[in-house]
C-alpha cells in the first residue's frame, strides 16, 4: 500500500504526498486536520496519521466542495487550544475563501493548506478516463499570498518540502489569524493513482 501511496511521485517538485507527510511530521498529536473536496481529499485520506478520534474531518457521500474551511474554523471555535489545519485544493478555496475573512476577525489561527494545480482535477480526471475533453475544469492562477492579505490572514507561497516545513513551523508556533499556504503542487500523483 505504501508503493501505491507514493506511486507518481515526481522527482525535483513538491507532491500532494510531501504536503501530507510534511503534516504528519510536524503536527503534534490532537491536531484537527479537515479536508476539502478533490483529489488531494483522496492522499490525505490515505496519509494523515490522526493520534485520536474525531480529529479528522472529511466529507463524504455527497462530498460538497467547499467544507474544509468552514470545518477547521468550527473545530477552532470548539477547540481553541488546539492546533487546526484545513486541507482544501485551489478550486475548493475559490468557493468559500470568504470565510478566511470570518476566521480572521475571529482571531482564529487556523492553518489553511492550499494544493494548487489550476484544476479541479478529480473531475478533470473523470472526465478524461470517459474518454472526454477535459471541459470547465481550469482555475485560473491566483495570487493566494495576495488574497490572504486582503482577508487580513498571514499568507505564504510555497514550492518545495523545505518551505513548506519553514510555513508549518511558523504557523504551529501559534497565530493570531489564519495562515494560508498556497502549495505549487505537481499532479502527476493524481494521474497515475486515480
Amino acid at each position: 500500500m505504501r508503493d501505491v501511496y507514493y506511486s507518481g511521485h515526481a522527482r525535483g517538485k513538491l507532491n500532494p504526498s510531501d504536503v501530507t507527510d510534511s503534516l504528519n511530521d510536524l503536527c503534534p498529536p490532537g491536531t484537527y486536520v479537515s479536508t476539502d473536496v478533490g483529489s488531494h481529499k483522496l492522499l490525505v485520506g490515505q496519509g494523515w496519521r490522526g493520534a485520536e478520534p474525531g480529529t479528522f474531518l472529511m466529507t463524504n457521500g455527497l462530498s460538497s466542495m467547499g467544507f474544509g474551511l468552514p470545518a477547521a474554523i468550527t473545530a477552532k471555535l470548539l477547540r481553541p487550544e488546539r492546533p487546526v489545519v484545513c486541507t482544501t485544493g485551489d478550486g475548493g478555496l475559490a468557493m468559500v475563501q470568504g470565510e478566511l475573512a470570518l476566521a480572521a476577525d475571529l482571531g482564529l489561527g487556523v492553518i489553511v493548506i492550499v494544493f494548487c494545480d489550476d484544476s479541479l482535477h478529480r473531475i478533470e480526471i473523470k472526465q478524461t478516463m470517459r474518454g472526454y475533453p477535459a471541459a470547465m475544469t481550469r482555475v485560473p492562477p491566483n495570487d493566494l499570498v495576495a488574497l490572504a492579505g486582503a482577508m487580513h490572514c498571514h499568507g505564504e507561497r510555497v514550492e518545495t518540502r523545505a518551505q513548506l516545513t519553514s510555513a508549518l513551523e511558523s504557523g504551529l508556533r501559534g497565530l493570531d489569524r489564519p495562515l494560508v499556504v498556497a502549495c505549487r503542487i505537481d499532479p502527476t500523483q493524481y494521474e497515475s493513482q486515480f
